[in-house]
């Protein structure tokens, strides 16, 4: 069953540039003014609920640092190397956790956490490195307020306006039970989205709509926006082989379809994935031979043409559950009208 008008609509943006005019506030009341910028060719990566979204500077509007949890810790050492036993110092020092809070340029906000992140001030005073983590330490006897940290970047002129696509699920004839499970090529990285209030409509921003992949799933199975077409007898026979070497908690790999990015060259699979075999909780305790875990996957294999091999790059999880008695995962139901 392929889910039906699955529109997927691009707006065009402006310029982007490598940096952008703004301001650093810190927590001690001092501001830096000066041109913001990432080292080349990175972006931002925010942590959430063990999802992954990547953001690039140019779409962001502000970034807030807001103050999760602060304490005060006791230092410890180890007297005698290669043991266990510690010994306190007397001392304490701070520890911070910080969470982070980005508003994109249409006003959407994503909040989540920013592990060890360098952006780059340059004005007349030289290039500054402004660092941001998540969990931040001073040194043995200082306090929390000698643990300078950056509270929040502003761009001025706000943020430049960014492409975007529209996933219209409205005559798609069944009623999502959550969010899409949004992706784009080439590493798989997941979207941030902007919901439309009351409909199954999504926006997302990207400047390459035909590099999207999303999953979304319904009462009737799990349907994938999945692009056409077939791999050439070589590419397909590597990926077979990769699958059935492949060394993980799974036993059985079934491939659903593949394709070849046009650009890069890399395959792209779409495999469900279960544990026939026995299997153990991670205490140890063996599950239930009723139950088979099973997983979603999308792989991303690099494909060398001369040894006609494949070998996995990375992989991302589509969906996760258990078979239980007569039930089984899922109906899986690709779709193509969301392609490339």
């Amino acid at each position: 069953m392929a889910i039906a008008a699955i529109l997927i609509l691009l707006s065009f943006g402006l310029a982007r540039a490598d940096d952008r005019a703004g301001t650093v506030d810190w927590s001690d009341g001092h501001k830096v003014a000066g041109a913001i910028s990432l080292t080349p060719g990175k972006v931002l990566r925010l942590f959430s609920g063990g999802s992954q979204v990547t953001i690039k500077l140019e779409q962001v509007k502000e970034i807030i640092f807001k103050t999760e949890k602060e304490e005060m810790w006791e230092g410890f050492y180890f007297p005698n190397a290669g043991q266990a036993t510690q010994v306190k110092t007397g001392e304490v020092y701070p520890i911070r956790y910080l969470q982070t809070q980005i508003t994109l340029g249409n006003g959407q906000v994503v909040e989540g956490h920013l592990f060890t992140t360098v952006f780059y001030l340059e004005n007349d005073d030289g290039v500054q490195k402004v660092v941001v983590m998540a969990k931040e330490s001073g040194p043995n006897g200082t306090k929390l307020t000698d643990l300078i940290y950056p509270t929040a970047i502003r761009f001025d002129g706000g943020a430049t306006s960014a492409a975007s696509a529209v996933i219209d699920l409205t005559q798609a004839g069944f009623v999502p039970l959550h969010p899409p499970l949004i992706l784009t090529r080439p590493d798989l990285a997941q979207q941030p989205v902007q919901a439309t209030v009351g409909k199954p409509i999504w926006t997302v921003t990207t400047d390459d709509p035909g590099k999207i992949v999303f999953s979304v799933e319904a009462a009737d199975g799990i349907h994938v926006a999945w692009p056409d077409g077939a791999l050439d007898p070589d590419r397909q026979r590597a990926v077979d082989t990769g699958l059935k070497v492949m060394q993980d908690f799974y036993d059985t790999r079934t491939a659903l379809g593949s394709f070849t990015d046009a650009d890069a060259g890399d395959i792209y699979s779409l495999v469900l994935m279960k544990r026939i075999a026995k299997a153990y909780d991670p205490n140890g305790t063996p599950i239930s031979t009723d139950i088979v875990p099973w997983s979603l996957v999308m792989l991303r294999w690099k494909y060398d043409a001369n040894q006609k091999k494949a070998t996995l790059l990375n992989r991302t999880m589509l969906s996760i559950g258990r078979e239980q008695g007569n039930s089984g995962a899922p109906e899986l139901l690709r779709d193509i009208s969301g392609g490339r």
